[in-house]
């Protein structure tokens, strides 16, 4: 019986070591986020921040991972130097250049946030109407839908309004998800999830500057994964495009969701 007895609590031990598929992570291992459902993007109105406990399986040691829910507005500071056009990047009154370096971050701040919402636009589904029944396919047999937007006739067109918020001196992937055909812009309109474990993304440093160019450190926040992964975060980069009329636009940039 005693024998019995110690197998099966060998067994259940066994078993609970490979529930998951692997060992809970830590924030310092950042593995990649899974894709699973649609995000859901920061109130424009308001500002959160919460702080997750992270321990490790390992060691006794507890480390706090902080998230904060940045709030989209023109101008952080309240100091009036800068603002979104009317089109969604970022204009200063005066020359950049002559700003501070956390008058610099701010703005980037706003016009990360102005190119993640315009990259969605884009990339998942269309910013413009379409016909559902009016399609061409690809070679691989995709869908693409006629739009019927009246200022919108070309894969050009399309490409003009992208381009109000991210500069044309950076590539993009739109020429994948948008064609032409019998002078007519179609669109492929592909819905796809996002990372519902996203928190938030704050652009915190300078790391190099041009005459024309910003490149700025901005780190995306997640709460965990499936499996149970303690919070952690990614670090990636963020340019800005300066034009001759004191407006910013997006250069390198990666949607974090």
């Amino acid at each position: 019986m005693k024998k019995i007895i110690a197998l099966m609590a060998a067994a259940a031990l066994t078993a609970g070591a490979v529930s998951c598929g692997k060992k809970a992570g830590t924030a310092s291992q950042q593995p990649k986020p899974k894709t699973t459902e649609a995000v859901t993007t920061t109130s424009a109105d308001s500002t959160e921040t919460t702080t997750s406990a992270a321990t490790t399986a390992a060691t006794t040691t507890t480390s706090a991972v902080t998230t904060t829910k940045t709030a989209q507005q023109p101008d952080p500071l309240g100091g009036g130097a800068f603002e979104y056009n009317d089109d969604g990047a970022v204009v200063f009154s005066e020359d950049s250049s002559k700003a501070d370096d956390k008058t610099l971050i701010a703005a980037a701040q706003a016009l990360f946030e102005s190119a993640c919402r315009t990259e969605m636009k884009f990339t998942v589904g269309c910013p413009f109407e379409t016909d559902n029944n009016d399609y061409i396919e690809n070679d691989l047999s995709w869908r693409f839908y006629r739009i019927t937007d009246s200022k919108i006739h070309s894969f050009s067109d399309v490409m003009n309004e992208y381009h109000k918020v991210f500069s044309d001196s950076h590539a993009n992937e739109l020429a994948s998800l948008y064609m032409d055909k019998n002078g007519s812009a179609y669109a492929l309109c592909g819905n796809r999830g996002g990372n519902i474990y996203y928190s938030s993304s704050k652009v915190t440093e300078i790391k190099s500057k041009s005459d024309n160019e910003i490149v700025f450190t901005v780190e995306n926040y997640y709460d965990g994964d499936d499996c149970g992964q303690a919070p952690y975060t990614e670090t990636d980069e963020f340019s800005v495009v300066i034009g001759s009329d004191n407006v910013w636009k997006a250069g390198k940039f990666n949607l974090p969701y």
